[in-house]
């Protein structure tokens, strides 16, 4: 492996401390640019790197991009990684802490100070993992991220998680600091306001896409200030649930966007109105736990004077208690390019709706349909899986290549045909009972032929 430019090691998630760090190190080749290893240790991490600053590993020159998944991230690894990799471009540490004792020694304001060695970072990525003891960088403040903000002015790419007491004006600091941003995501961020992105200046001419996840304090003001970023093309909401019809409103003339996820937020039928007659070439939209939502706002989404209907290819309205068969009927017939249906937990869906979805792309002659979340749909009858069967006639759903349907489904006793049966004569299609997100694979989980 001494030619390798990209190298990526996954461990075993159980026994990472089992492996050979030191003898794995030496092997890293001169020529390496692109270096991901997951997960590793803190204390094997610190191997990659020289004590002294006067040494140096054989990759020290060479190496471009580092991604860590580590059980934490510390001022004295990141201290070490800037002071050994003189040309790093691109840096994506994520950690996990296990326990309290982990953070005695968590990332400060000094790990950040570090961080700004290396000017010419043009990609930054630092998280910390949902699940892992705490789910936040409490001590990192304004003041680390204004320090990085001054040392990484070549950002191009940044993404934060949970940083917890950094405020506004860290947040700010990066946005007007970093003259070519384009991607700029933060998660977890309950300290972050709507007036992080008021006053975007030359911020909003450059940036194509927005991620706020899970910032609970956004409202609609958010979403009018990110309107004067003419270029945007991904806006991500999900999880800010004070986001409202007046962000819509404004989100609509965005004439660039191509993905929206506004998953949670507290928007109407009206807020998709203002969608349906905009200007957006939205492909990919996430609806999911929009709870006042009904078909009548699908049927203003797809019936209005916009683009929407004409570019939509991929439509999540899983968790919408009102959303029924009508709704259904509506995408099939208004948005036939439709590849991608999340109707997750819509208890409304019953047999024949789906049967509607199915003929209406058979009569069109067209099957796009290629993934489609059932999963948690209770009132589906125990023979519904009769429609994905090449055997029915006419033959329906042609195209679609995953289909999820939960144990529940599967469960049950009765299913004519079996899943198994359907595997068996279309071999390109995967059914999911494992009530996983659309895209997964058979060997993510138990085989579905085995059910």
């Amino acid at each position: 492996m001494h030619q390798f430019e990209n190298i990526s090691l996954k461990f075993p998630l159980r026994t990472p401390g089992s492996v050979d760090f030191d003898s794995l190190v030496s092997a890293i080749p001169s020529t390496t640019k692109v270096l991901l290893l997951q997960p590793v240790a803190n204390w094997q991490a610190k191997k990659l790197f020289p004590i002294s600053p006067s040494l140096k590993t054989p990759f020290s020159d060479s190496l471009e991009s580092l991604s860590l998944v580590l059980d934490i991230i510390t001022d004295e690894l990141v201290t070490f990684i800037t002071g050994s990799l003189s040309n790093l471009l691109e840096l994506c540490l994520e950690d996990n802490p296990g326990s309290e004792t982990d953070l005695e020694n968590d990332l400060t304001n000094i790990g950040l100070q570090a961080l700004g060695i290396c000017q010419n970072l043009t990609h930054l990525s630092l998280t910390r993992g949902k699940q892992s003891y705490s789910s936040t960088f409490r001590r990192v403040n304004d003041f680390g991220i204004l320090m990085l903000a001054e040392g990484c002015k070549q950002l191009q790419t940044i993404r934060l998680g949970g940083f917890s007491k950094v405020r506004d004006a860290g947040y700010a600091a990066l946005l007007h600091s970093c003259k070519d941003l384009k991607k700029f995501e933060v998660s977890t961020a309950s300290c972050l306001s709507d007036l992080t992105c008021l006053d975007l200046d030359e911020a909003a001419t450059k940036i194509t896409e927005v991620r706020l996840l899970s910032c609970g304090l956004l409202t609609s003001e958010t979403a009018i200030s990110l309107s004067s970023c003419t270029n945007l093309e991904v806006l991500d909401l999900s999880g800010c649930r004070s986001i409202a019809d007046a962000g819509l409103v404004s989100i609509s003339q965005l004439s660039k966007l191509a993905l929206l996820d506004l998953a949670g937020a507290d928007i109407t039928d009206a807020g998709l109105s203002a969608l349906g007659n905009g200007r957006c070439p939205i492909s990919s939209l996430c609806l999911r736990g929009c709870r006042r939502i009904t078909n009548n706002g699908i049927a203003s989404l797809l019936c209005g004077s916009g683009t929407i209907n004409k570019t939509l290819v991929a439509l999540d309205i899983g968790n919408i208690a009102r959303i029924s068969g009508r709704a259904v009927t509506m995408i099939a017939k208004n948005c036939e390019q439709i590849s991608s249906l999340c109707l997750r937990n819509c208890v409304l869906i019953t047999d024949p709706c789906l049967e509607t979805l199915g003929s209406t792309q058979y009569s069109s002659g067209k099957s796009p349909l290629r993934m489609l979340d059932l999963s948690y749909c209770s009132r589906l009858s125990r023979s519904f899986l009769r429609l994905f069967d090449p055997l029915f006639d006419p033959p329906l759903f042609r195209g679609l290549r995953w289909l999820g349907v939960g144990k529940n489904v599967l469960e049950r006793r009765g299913n004519s045909p079996t899943v198994a049966e359907i595997l068996e004569r279309k071999p390109g299609l995967t059914i999911c009972g494992n009530n996983c997100e659309m895209s997964c694979r058979n060997q993510c989980h138990p085989d579905a032929r085995a059910l």
